[in-house]
C-alpha cells in the first residue's frame, strides 16, 4: 500500500446490518463528520512540537470513535469462518486484529509528507453512505473509497476501498488461504507475530 494513502486508513466491509433508511442530510453529514476527523488528523501530524508517542495516541482518539474496529475483524474473517469459532476465540481474533490494525494504522500516518486531500460529494448506496476522497501528492494520487452504515444516531466505517480494492476483501482473502491449509491457531499465531513486527 503506498504511502500516500497514509493520511486516515481503516476499516470494514459488506455489512447486513438494519439501517434506518438514508435521508437526503445523511449525506451532508457524513461528509462533515469525515471532513472534520481528517482534519483533525492532518492537525496532529503536521504538528512539529509534538512527540510520535503523543500523536499516535491523539490520532486514535480522534479516529476510534467513527471506526467500527470490532465489526470489521468480524467481516474480515467472513461468516462461514466466523461460525466455527467458539466464544472465546471469536474473542481472542476480535482483539488481535484490532490490535494489528491499529498498530498498522499509526505506524503508517508516520509517512505523512504533506499530501493534500480532494473531497468528493458522498452519495446514497442502499442504507449505506461512501464518501470519496482523493489524497494527492505531486505525481500521484490515490483514491480512497469511505463507507459508512448508520450505527443509531452516529455513522460509523465499515469498509476502506483504496484505488478499488477493498481492505476487508484483502484481509478475508489472506485469513481464508491460511484457514484452508492450517487452523483457527495458526491464523492467531500469525496475527501475533504481524503485531510484534
Amino acid at each position: 500500500m503506498h504511502k500516500v494513502v497514509s493520511v486516515w486508513i481503516g476499516l470494514a466491509l459488506i455489512v447486513g446490518l438494519a439501517a434506518a433508511p438514508v435521508m437526503a442530510d445523511d449525506t451532508g453529514q457524513v461528509s462533515q463528520l469525515l471532513k472534520s476527523k481528517i482534519d483533525a488528523v492532518l492537525s496532529v501530524l503536521e504538528n512539529k512540537d509534538m512527540a510520535e508517542a503523543e500523536k499516535k495516541d491523539k490520532i486514535m482518539a480522534i479516529v476510534e470513535p467513527v471506526i467500527d474496529f470490532e465489526l470489521m475483524a468480524k467481516l474480515t474473517l467472513g461468516k462461514t469462518n466466523w461460525a466455527k469459532l467458539s466464544g472465546t476465540q471469536q474473542q481472542e481474533f476480535i482483539d488481535l486484529f484490532v490490535e494489528r490494525l491499529k498498530d498498522s494504522y499509526l505506524d503508517k500516518t508516520t509517512l505523512y509528507s504533506d499530501q493534500k486531500v480532494v473531497y468528493h460529494p458522498a452519495s446514497k448506496a442502499g442504507s449505506k453512505i461512501h464518501m470519496p476522497v482523493d489524497v494527492v501528492t505531486q505525481d500521484k494520487t490515490a483514491e480512497v473509497l469511505y463507507k459508512f452504515y448508520s450505527a443509531g444516531s452516529q455513522w460509523r466505517v465499515y469498509d476502506v476501498e483504496i484505488n478499488g480494492v477493498s481492505l476487508i476483501k484483502s484481509y478475508r482473502s489472506q485469513f481464508d488461504e491460511i484457514l484452508r491449509g492450517g487452523t483457527v491457531e495458526d491464523l492467531f499465531d500469525e496475527l501475533k507475530r504481524a503485531t510484534e513486527e
